[in-house]
């Protein structure tokens, strides 16, 4: 068994992915559960320093940002499906439509294709090639421009020239 050599970069990694996991903790958790909440981000704090993932390259001053961003479309996802749902005559047109993605950014592309989720009425299944694939509740919404705007804001965060 090799010992590893602890640098700088290491360390830093270190520093940076258990911080991301308490910020994820308290997101989730809402400053609750910590007996389970430490050792899961120490955890996984070791399994991304195992695997060698490098910190993802974020703009801090994006990040508020995008937050704003995707607090509101979180909570603006979750009205419309409610209302969707109590409305006496249901009011839908379901269908399976195609975004083409702009940005080739690994980060952007996967946090996408996650967070499109929380938009209204919108659900992705994955990407081929250049097309997020996406089930939309309602085909004549302005699903194209809220996912746009989503893309533009997590190229903004990535540093990514805006598509």
């Amino acid at each position: 068994m090799s010992v590893r050599r602890i640098t700088f970069s290491t360390t830093r990694s270190a520093a940076y992915w258990l911080i991301l996991f308490i910020a994820l903790w308290l997101l989730l958790a809402g400053n609750a559960g910590w007996y389970l909440g430490l050792p899961s981000a120490i955890a996984a704090t070791l399994v991304a320093l195992r695997l060698q993932l490098a910190p993802l390259p974020i703009r801090p001053l994006a990040l508020p940002q995008f937050i704003t961003r995707f607090l509101l479309a979180a909570i603006s996802g979750g009205w419309d499906v409610a209302r969707r749902a109590l409305h006496p005559r249901l009011p839908i047109a379901p269908d399976w439509v195609d975004y083409p993605v702009r940005s080739n950014h690994r980060q952007v592309r996967l946090l996408l294709s996650s967070l499109v989720g929380l938009l209204p009425g919108t659900l992705a299944i994955g990407i081929e090639e250049d097309r997020l694939r996406l089930h939309v509740l309602d085909v004549g919404s302005d699903w194209q421009r809220q996912v746009a705007a989503l893309e533009s804001s997590l190229c903004r965060l990535f540093g990514d020239s805006e598509p």
